[in-house]
């Protein structure tokens, strides 16, 4: 835009608001002479600088699709449940154009959860007052609310907002099986995030309510959930399409045991916060239903209490297709990477299941798909020294990972202090070299983009070691 037509945009906003103010003090009764700021340039003030009530042009008015504009950007805010709401007030064609940005993504808490409520379920009756408010909202985020609401008042909500909802955080203390129907109905939900429960449904019934989600790609079982003995685990039925899951609570051998399949459309799997998983359930589980998941990408693995200070050792061949792995150190040593501990692997984890499509049973010491390594910490003490930068470094000169780009690690591990600081500037470098090698060559992640995405590619940016 050009600087006069700036200006000229800026003079015709500061018109607007200077009728908006005066015409807001007409109605409150405020006495006209009251010095409102109104900008130099406007028609409102007289030679002498004082204010004016005479109003001499026509209100300036903004197309929709400018108006629209503004509210993207006003929702990409920080703070844009107030802004919004503040310009619902600004006339009929803002309140129209802003009410779907407003209650599109609610920001829900304590102080005012009950007014949510009234406006989306004005009458317990359903079929008494339906509000038209309930349609707009998209995502519905109860997670920071505890003691606020009922059971009822949260299967209402889903009740009403059945027909847009597309993701959906259950509160803490009010989600109970008598909101599984509601949420039943609830056919464009994309995301179900239930981590947070504290008293978990029946297992059997919650997956026959997601079974028939097919838009439901996301999905996050209570930490509260337990597999019992008795509990058939044949009989569940994932959503057909889910590409997301998140294993956590009560889950027992009975259930790790190969009693569960996973769908083939899983893409990443997280498995934390199970009290009760061992460390060979959780290999057994592993190999058996998620190492045959070959769109499988993403492994996150953290907050197993009882798994051993190696359980883990064993994971990047186990499951040689994924590319992101996030894993907690408390579970790995620098044998994670050592020949002698994978000799082993040299036959076939499965009996009777042909392997030969996975590189690493060919050569146990070569990992072809890893792009990113997460280490995380889970609480344990005296575990910051358990890998360090040169544990990766031998993996990367040994070629036990060559297509590894980036190493995330937590402050907690320490990487950043005086003793191993120089360590992870040699393997920032190295992983960047590499990724040099990939830009320069389009291997790995430059591989698949198209041509405007590889011009704009940074291999600089894209590679490294990177704490959080």
């Amino acid at each position: 835009m050009a600087l006069d037509q700036q200006s000229n945009w800026d003079i015709m906003m500061a018109d607007n608001l200077a009728k908006v103010q005066l015409d807001y003090g007409k109605s409150k009764g405020i006495n006209k002479d009251v010095d409102v700021h109104i900008p130099a340039s406007s028609p409102h003030r007289g030679e002498d600088g004082t204010s004016s009530n005479t109003w001499t042009t026509e209100p300036i008015y903004l197309p929709d699709e400018v108006v629209l504009q503004i509210l993207e950007y006003l929702a990409r805010g920080p703070d844009s449940q107030y802004s919004l709401a503040a310009v619902c007030r600004l006339s009929h064609q803002w309140y129209s154009a802003a009410v779907p940005y407003l209650y599109r993504y609610p920001d829900l808490y304590g102080s005012n959860f009950d007014k949510f409520c009234k406006s989306i379920c004005p009458s317990i009756n359903l079929h008494v007052r339906k509000s038209p408010l309930s349609k707009l909202v998209k995502v519905l985020d109860m997670s920071r609310l505890v003691h606020q609401g009922s059971k009822s008042v949260t299967a209402r909500l889903l009740g009403r907002t059945k027909d847009s909802l597309e993701e959906f955080r259950a509160p803490q203390a009010s989600f109970a099986v008598n909101c599984l129907p509601a949420l039943a109905k609830c056919h464009k939900l994309r995301s179900l995030d239930l981590s947070l429960v504290s008293e978990s449904p029946p297992l059997p019934e919650l997956f026959r309510t997601v079974s028939h989600l097919e838009s439901l790609h996301s999905f996050r079982l209570p930490r509260s959930s337990g597999f019992g003995v008795h509990h058939n685990g044949t009989a569940i039925a994932w959503p057909p399409n889910l590409e997301d899951l998140a294993l956590s609570g009560g889950i027992d051998a009975h259930f790790l045991h190969g009693v569960v399949g996973f769908p083939q459309t899983l893409r990443s799997i997280n498995i934390e916060h199970c009290p009760l998983a061992k460390g060979y359930a959780v290999s057994h589980l592993l190999r058996v239903a998620v190492q045959p998941l070959q769109n499988l990408v993403y492994v996150r693995i953290a907050h197993l209490p009882r798994l051993s200070a190696h359980a883990m050792d064993d994971i990047l061949f186990l499951l040689p297709q994924i590319k992101k792995l996030s894993i907690s150190v408390d579970y790995i040593t620098p044998a994670m990477f050592d020949e002698g501990h994978f000799s082993h692997f040299r036959e076939p984890l499965i009996a009777g299941v042909d392997n030969s499509h996975h590189p690493p049973y060919g050569n146990p010491l070569k990992h072809e798909h890893l792009h990113t390594l997460e280490l995380t910490n889970s609480g344990h003490p005296n575990v910051e020294d358990k890998i360090s930068p040169i544990d990766i470094m031998i993996a990367l000169d040994e070629c036990t990972l060559p297509r590894l780009r980036v190493v995330r690690v937590t402050k907690s591990l320490h990487w950043h202090s005086n003793s191993t600081s120089a360590d992870a500037e040699a393997l920032s470098e190295a992983l960047q070299e590499g990724s040099k090698r990939d830009w320069e060559n389009r291997e790995g992640v430059f591989a698949d983009m198209d041509r405007e995405e590889y011009e704009k590619a940074d291999w600089a940016k894209m590679a490294g070691v990177w704490s959080f």
